[in-house]
Parts: structure tokens; C-alpha cells; sequence
């Protein structure tokens, strides 16, 4: 369920002061975006019932939002709960708490808020929201509730490179054009939506599980089973032909399609993962982009000099299970015109 997030996090202490406990704490969660929570009036999909708004388009992307000309107040809310309080300010919200008797609790609650109230106001509000940050106090000792470590990845380049790069991405266009090679446009396709889908997230790992799903895509489309064959041997046998060895085969590219069918990606999972069991799963997620963009490269290099060739696909109507489905949508629509 959480397993592509749940992340180590550490008590950052801003002012040299050890936590002690039992102590009394306060937290405070700085949420976002701005609009549903009346800091800011527009840049989201919340309006104010019966007051005038401007609607934005962007007639390229497709994306909307709405500006109330006299938008909300900022929220304020206080809950008061035995031991606790809570007090919302805007999007910042502070638990405030009597008594906190260990690490472990302190860590338990903030963790319970930062996995849990976003799923809950999702329910409730337009536009999803997130947490930004947590930082708060200890008695005296102040803290930043943040990651224990982190990866920094870039790739480097020069000015003839990133040119080439345009001018090569050009001259494949041919690749794309042939009748006969709908496959590889399927699988750039969805090695495309795995790259977007890393950066659109509120963090790297925010839809992982997606994010596998699609590189799993792309190797199953790119090199499909013939008659009763199974994918994964098919994969094996198509990485084979491109060269890579079956060491390379088996660390980089079949555990996206095990992952895929086994671990929180194609299915629902509820299961509890050891911190070193996700380490592992967080590790393969982090390279496996760049293996899959490595492979796509050779692919279309060695399909452009005529060494490789992929499996043909047929152009076809949508299959009868398919479309029962969407006529049945159609007729559902129907009913409530």
C-alpha cells in the first residue's frame, strides 16, 4: 500500500537541545496546496458557492483552474481532544500535545498524520493535498522531521551533445512511421509515461508503483510471447538478442516485471516490508529508468542499422470484451442525459 513511500525519516535537531521524554511536543504541518485551505485565491479547482470567479483554461494542456474573486478566509479550526489540540491556521496546522512519553510515540503520531490526513481530506476536498514539511518542538529542543538520506541524480552533458541528441531524436522518426513497428512506439510510449510520472510526483517515489507498472509495459509490448509462451521468457530472449548477458538481464530488467505482478504494482498489496526489504524495492525503483532508456536507445540504434527487428502487430478494432464494456458506458450515460 505505502511501500513505495515509506521512507526512513530522522529527527533533525536545529538547536542543540536532546529530546527528553516524557515531555510535552508540539508539531507543526505545513499543507498544500494553498487554495482549499484560504491562503491563496487561485491556482487549484476550489471555488466559493454563489461568488464571482474567473475561470482559467490552458487550451495546450487542457488544465483548469478557478479564481473566486472573493475567496476564502483562511481555515480556522480548533479541535480539542484529551492530551491534544489541534489548531489549523491557513494551511498550517499544529498538534499540540501535553504529553509525549518516548521517541517511538512522537514518531508514531507524526507519522500516522503524514501518511493518513492526506488520504482522509483527499476524500473531502477538490484539489489533493500534500505535506510540505514538518518541523515543531520537544519541551525546549527543536526538531525538522525529514529524510535520512537521499540521491541525488543528474546526467551531464555539453552543448554538441544535447544538439545531437535533438537532431538523432529527429532521424527517428522513420522508426516510428513504419507500419511495422507499433511496438516500439508502444513501448516508448509507456517509458514516456514512467518518465513523467517520476517528475510529476510531489516526490521522486510519490507513484512508483505506476512508474514500474509502465517500464513492465514497455518491455512486455516490446518483446511479446509467441503462442503459449511466457513473458518473462520472451523479455529474456529479446535483451538476449540485444546483447546484454543474462546476469544483466536478470538483475535490471526482470524485476520490474516481478515487481510488477508480486509487490504493491498490478495488484493491491497490504502486506508489511521490513526497513531493509524496502530499501532493496527502493533501491531497483531508483536505477530502473535509466536501464530501461539505455535499452530503448540500443533498440532503436540497432533497428536503424538493420540489426534488429521486432515482432509485428497487427492493427486491430477493439476486442468484443472491450467493447461491451464501453457500450455499456455508453448506455449509462445515456440514462442521465
Amino acid at each position: 500500500m505505502f511501500t513505495y513511500q515509506l521512507r526512513k525519516r530522522v529527527f533533525r535537531i536545529e538547536n542543540g537541545e536532546s529530546f527528553s521524554f516524557p515531555n510535552s511536543a508540539e508539531i507543526l504541518i505545513v499543507l498544500g496546496p494553498s487554495q482549499p485551505f484560504g491562503v491563496e485565491a487561485g491556482g487549484g479547482r476550489t471555488a466559493v458557492r454563489a461568488v464571482a470567479a474567473t475561470a482559467n483554461f490552458n487550451a495546450n494542456t487542457g488544465e483548469h483552474t478557478i479564481d473566486s474573486h472573493t475567496p476564502l478566509s483562511p481555515l480556522d479550526l480548533t479541535i480539542h481532544e484529551p492530551n491534544r489540540r489541534l489548531e489549523l491556521r491557513g494551511n498550517q496546522l499544529r498538534v499540540i500535545v501535553e504529553r509525549v512519553e518516548s521517541n517511538r510515540e512522537l514518531t508514531e503520531l507524526i507519522e500516522s498524520i503524514y501518511y493518513g490526513l492526506p488520504i482522509l481530506l483527499n476524500v473531502e476536498f477538490a484539489d489533493p493535498p500534500v505535506i510540505e514539511r514538518i518541523r515543531g518542538n520537544v519541551g525546549e529542543s527543536l526538531f525538522r522531521w525529514e529524510l535520512a538520506d537521499w540521491r541525488f541524480e543528474f546526467h551531464t552533458t555539453t552543448q554538441e551533445e544535447q544538439e545531437r541528441k535533438v537532431a538523432r531524436s529527429w532521424e527517428r522518426f522513420g522508426l516510428l512511421s513504419s507500419p511495422g513497428n507499433r511496438r516500439l512506439i508502444g513501448a516508448l510510449h509507456y517509458f514516456y509515461k514512467a518518465s513523467r510520472l517520476r517528475n510529476a510526483g510531489h516526490s521522486p517515489w510519490e507513484f512508483t508503483a505506476e512508474i514500474i507498472l509502465n517500464l513492465s509495459k514497455s518491455l512486455e509490448i516490446l518483446f511479446p510471447p509467441s503462442g503459449d509462451g511466457q513473458p518473462r521468457d520472451a523479455v529474456r530472449n529479446g535483451l538476449t538478442a540485444l546483447g546484454y548477458s543474462s546476469g544483466a538481464i536478470e538483475r535490471n530488467f526482470i524485476p520490474a516485471m516481478a515487481l510488477r505482478n508480486e509487490i504493491d504494482v498490478g495488484h493491491v498489496d497490504l502486506s508489511l516490508y521490513t526497513r531493509t526489504q524496502l530499501q532493496t524495492l527502493h533501491r531497483y525503483t531508483e536505477m530502473a529508468e535509466d536501464v530501461l532508456r539505455e535499452m530503448l536507445e540500443r533498440t532503436m540504434t540497432r533497428m536503424a542499422n538493420g540489426e534488429t527487428t521486432l515482432e509485428p502487430h497487427d492493427a486491430r478494432s477493439v476486442g468484443a470484451r472491450a467493447r461491451r464494456i464501453i457500450e455499456r458506458l455508453e448506455s449509462n450515460f445515456r440514462e442521465f442525459e
